[in-house]
């Protein structure tokens, strides 16, 4: 199964509600807030990769998410 960590960035105050949003998303296995470069890291496990793409996209459009960077698993 393709596996993504997604690092998020969120409009300050957002991050309880952005965290919320994205723990409902198909294939999301956790969200955590963090400290240092990003608010929060989400891990996908979803098959097929179409899926993961769609996934994807669908966090980009979550009310209060300012940016996100999606690092695919290798190994």
């Amino acid at each position: 199964m393709p596996k993504a960590f997604v690092m998020v960035d969120v409009f300050p105050g957002k991050e309880a509600s952005v965290q919320k949003a994205l723990s409902q998303l198909p294939g999301m296995k956790f969200v955590h807030q963090v400290t240092g470069a990003h608010d929060l890291i989400a891990l996908l496990d979803i098959d097929p990769y179409e899926q993961l793409a769609s996934v994807v996209s669908m966090i980009r459009k979550v009310d209060g998410i300012r940016s996100t960077d999606t690092e695919l698993v290798i190994g």
